[in-house]
């Protein structure tokens, strides 16, 4: 009878050490940085260009030199696009005289709207953030519902077995 709870408290130990093992180990993985870019798109020789800064969750992230008339949708387009942006949430910060200040764009709400909508037209010197969807369950709370289900179903199992082997 102890011997076969000290093996289930030995698995229970090893399986649990494995978890906590696995799940540390992103922790200690060395990433890459992100490389600082620069992009130049140029529809003609003689076309004047404006400098914006694009950061967040999208492709290519980076300066952009791009044509006075570009809008923020031609903007993500250039960047290779996004895989799991906020596109309801996009920050714009103008320093242009005219129109300054930091604006909330509402990209999803952008694309869906007709063609006779107003684009959000970029300026010289504007820095764009798109930032990245939250997740419903962090990587935290995941690793506790597995670690805790793991547990479980040992403990469980280790029941059945007691229960049957007799």
């Amino acid at each position: 009878m102890y011997q076969k709870m000290i093996r289930v408290g030995m698995g229970i130990l090893f399986l649990l050490q494995t978890q906590i093992a696995h799940a540390e180990g992103n922790y200690f993985e060395v990433k890459e940085p992100q490389r600082a870019s620069e992009y130049i798109y140029r529809s003609s020789p003689k076309e004047s260009l404006i400098g914006v800064q694009l950061i967040g969750a999208v492709q290519k992230p980076g300066l952009y030199y791009i044509p006075t008339n570009t809008d923020i949708l031609k903007l993500i387009t250039l960047a290779g696009g996004t895989e799991d942006a906020d596109l309801s949430n996009i920050l714009v910060r103008k320093i242009d005289p005219t129109q300054s200040g930091v604006f909330e764009l509402d990209v999803k709400k952008l694309m869906k709207s007709s063609a006779d909508a107003k684009p959000f037209r970029l300026a010289q010197d504007d820095f764009v953030y798109i930032p990245k969807k939250e997740p419903w369950i962090s990587n935290e709370v995941s690793r506790t519902i597995t670690i805790v289900s793991l547990l479980t179903s040992i403990v469980l199992t280790s029941i059945l077995i007691e229960k049957y082997a007799k």
